[in-house]
């Protein structure tokens, strides 16, 4: 799109850069050559690592990334991030290949937002600026908008799939320039709330082999578990994605506003959004919005006044104006406190009236897991989901699909499975076996035969008195009920699984309860472990472990190859590298050599299998003791990694323990899993390195003499105890035997109000 002089206006933003490659002539892998001092070299090389996307060649290429940093009492400060790859140095490498450099440019988002500026118009501001770094630069603003007749058909279909919270990669795109791809990634970008550029990613080409971390990439072909969009035909909503296919139900159908002004509105929502669960029903509620007519939107009045920390609900946006379901739980999923949610739980419960709005409120329960975010985020959600569960099922909407599956699912709260249960007659076992009567009968008679021979008994112990006079023994243990142990959770990205695992067995050896989970918004109020690779992004966190830089390198037995035979070795189908269970640059390789054979081995046999020959070569971390010679020869593809281990809020001991036991640590995680189940050999080295806590089952408390005792009268109060028992059976069972119904049943729904 070409602007006028008149109507094109810029911006001016700060930024901050780094250039990535490699010196002429290194074996070393690919690496931040220089950056700017406004950041520290760990984001510009986390960044750089995370979003690798393995593409390689002549043309340049585009990748969209964020980065966020956080400073002392201030909040997180957002970029976006452009990286312009693919640049050759004009200098090879010590294998004889080309050196590429990739230029990465880190503008402030909040220069950017409300600005409506587009990918391409960074693309146009940085492309040509090379090694000359001005302090600022002018970005143009405003970027073009869709046509009154079109809103770019695939483009909306590849919003819609970001809603699922996966990938999507576009297929058969392959003639098409760079340009035009980084133009089809601002029409996609154009059609979300703009405060989604704080962690929208998206690249112009990715490997196919490539274990990217891309939310929206173009490829030859599609990882497994990736939405596909076909080049100018755009893609299905898949049947259970519900969310996906409201939102280009609302892009189409569902729009009620020209395209350019539905793009124009949101450009204007800026606040960021993740692509999480709870953001992506936030964009989906923002969209709701935008698509509707102005008038309509300044047109309705809430009949009762609305309260100051919930969104306005008003709009006609569903039959009979009444308050949309979804709306309402998008609004709850968003609740973050414990007050917010019991505000909002209320609303969409007011909202339910008919079976039309339990069915809704059906879908959503199966969706979200029956609200176990955020219910379960704060005490007693039990009596929550019962209440979310008694609204939702009813005599008339008990017996549908969803019902089924909820009752099928192990994870379904037993507060809805009794309600869904209850709702649909279950009676209890003995009510099943027996019919009619019977069952009255059996319970009323055995509860009165039962409670008469224990009355017989205790009688006969009250009357007859103790055999031996004898005193309560000193130790008598009284059981307790066990304590509710402490969570302290660790954060890890899956290549620092093994590690991760090590320190979960270890908090758990000490007595807490701990679980191993993939990045996500951290709690800073409770207790946690992060393993990065930048220390530098998570500032006031204590360092538990800094291990030392660890790499993956290609070892031989010089007796039975010669290291120049390496590079031709790897390009036979009858070489055989053997590599750890922990080897996590597979795909890497394969995509390099794709003809040798990996042989998953323990440590151990690795190393016979090399000293034998049974193995061509293996892969191995360096720093561990062997008498084979390494080469560079895979330096390229198998790159440095540093990690740091930090904590926050730990309690004392805790901080103690794991500083105690660094240096050892270190060895387990250089020496890795020794046998074939990473998580077995994790425990096993943490269970050598902290020890379990056994805790006792039981605590001891003295048993004081009785008064009564200790003034010469004997009483048995065990056969007081039984006496009585035995009264209060036999009363249950009379009760139950003369007792007739005092209710009759009904096959009509049953009124809540």
């Amino acid at each position: 799109m070409t602007d006028s002089p008149v109507t094109v206006r810029h911006v001016t933003v700060d930024y901050e850069w780094a250039l990535e490659g490699k010196p002429p002539g290194s074996y070393n892998d690919y690496e931040v050559l220089g950056h700017s001092d406004g950041l520290s070299l760990g984001i510009f090389d986390e960044i750089r690592s995370r979003y690798a996307t393995g593409a390689t060649g002549d043309q340049p290429q585009v990748t969209i990334a964020f980065a966020g940093t956080r400073q002392q009492d201030e909040g997180i400060s957002y970029y976006v991030v452009l990286a312009l790859q693919n640049e050759w140095s004009g200098h090879r490498d010590g294998t004889n290949r080309k050196i590429y450099r990739t230029r990465w440019y880190y503008i402030p988002y909040d220069q950017l937002a409300g600005q409506r500026v587009s990918y391409e118009a960074l693309y146009d501001a940085f492309k040509d600026l090379a090694d000359t770094r001005p302090p600022t630069i002018a970005v143009r603003a405003l970027s073009r908008l869709p046509e009154d007749d079109e809103l770019y058909g695939d483009a909306a279909s590849a919003a819609a799939l970001l809603m699922t919270g996966k990938h999507v990669c576009v297929l058969g795109a392959d003639g098409v320039s760079m340009i035009e791809r980084l133009r089809f990634v601002d029409e996609v970008a154009s059609l979300l709330p703009y405060g989604m550029r704080t962690r929208m990613t998206a690249a112009t080409w990715v490997s196919a082999t490539a274990g990217h971390k891309i939310r929206l990439s173009f490829a030859k072909h599609a990882a497994e578990g990736t939405h596909v969009v076909t080049w100018r035909q755009g893609a299905p909503m898949p049947v259970a994605e519900p969310l996906a296919r409201e939102y280009a139900a609302l892009l189409s159908s569902g729009r009620r506003v020209p395209p350019r002004e539905l793009v124009e509105r949101l450009a204007e929502k800026t606040s960021p959004i993740s692509f999480d669960e709870t953001g992506c029903l936030k964009a989906r509620i923002l969209l709701e919005e935008c698509a509707l007519p102005a008038a309509e939107q300044v047109s309705r009045v809430p009949e009762t006044p609305r309260r100051p920390d919930l969104p306005d609900l008003s709009g006609p946006t569903v039959p009979h104006d009444r308050p949309p379901i979804v709306r309402l739980v998008g609004l709850l999923k968003m609740a973050g406190q414990d007050s917010e949610v019991s505000a909002r739980l209320q609303d969409l419960l007011d909202a339910v009236e008919t079976d039309e709005d339990r069915l809704e409120l059906q879908k959503a329960m199966r969706q979200h897991h029956c609200f176990e975010a955020p219910f379960g985020a704060y005490k007693n959600p039990e009596v929550r989901y019962a209440r979310v569960a008694r609204a939702a099922f009813t005599a008339d909407t008990c017996r549908t699909e969803i019902a089924d599956v909820l009752l099928d699912r192990s994870s379904t709260p037993k507060q809805v499975t009794n309600v869904i249960k209850a709702m649909r007659g279950h009676r209890p076992w003995l009510q099943r076996v027996l019919p009619g009567r019977a069952a009255k009968y059996v319970f009323s008679g055995s509860a009165l035969v039962i409670g008469l021979v224990l009355f017989f008994f205790a009688t006969l112990g009250i009357f007859t008195g103790p055999g031996e006079k004898t005193a309560a023994p000193v130790d008598t243990t009284t059981a307790v009920v066990p304590e509710v142990r402490q969570s302290i959770n660790v954060h890890a990205d899956q290549r620092d699984r093994f590690l991760a695992d090590i320190y979960a067995q270890m908090l758990r050896n000490q007595g807490y309860s701990s679980e191993v989970r993939e990045f996500t918004t951290l709690n800073a109020d409770r207790p946690h472990i992060v393993i990065t690779g930048s220390a530098a992004s998570y500032p006031g966190y204590h360092a538990l472990l800094n291990p030392p830089p660890i790499r993956n390198g290609l070892i031989f037995n010089p007796e039975r190859i010669k290291e120049d035979q390496l590079a031709e070795a790897l390009a036979s189908k009858e070489t055989v590298i053997a590599v750890r269970a922990d080897f996590l640059d597979a795909e890497t390789l394969k995509a390099r050599h794709p003809n040798p054979e990996l042989s998953i081995m323990p440590d151990g046999d690795i190393v016979e299998a090399v000293e034998r020959g049974d193995v061509t070569m293996a892969i191995l971390p360096d720093g561990l003791a062997l008498t084979f010679e390494r080469s560079g020869l895979l330096d390229e593809v198998l790159p440095t990694r540093t990690i740091h281990v930090l904590g926050q809020r730990l309690p004392n001991g805790v901080e103690a323990t794991l500083d105690g036991v660094s240096a050892q640590l270190i060895e387990a995680w250089r020496a890795g899993p020794g046998q074939g189940d990473p998580e077995k050999s994790a425990r096993e080295s943490a269970n050598v390195l902290v020890k379990p806590v056994v805790r006792p089952a039981a605590t001891k408390a003295p048993v004081e003499t009785p008064p009564a005792a200790a003034a010469g009268v004997s009483v048995d109060f065990g056969s007081v105890g039984l006496l009585l028992g035995a009264l209060l059976l036999m009363i249950a069972g009379m009760v139950v035997l003369f007792r007739s119904a005092s209710y009759a049943p009904t096959d009509g729904p049953v009124s809540r109000r």
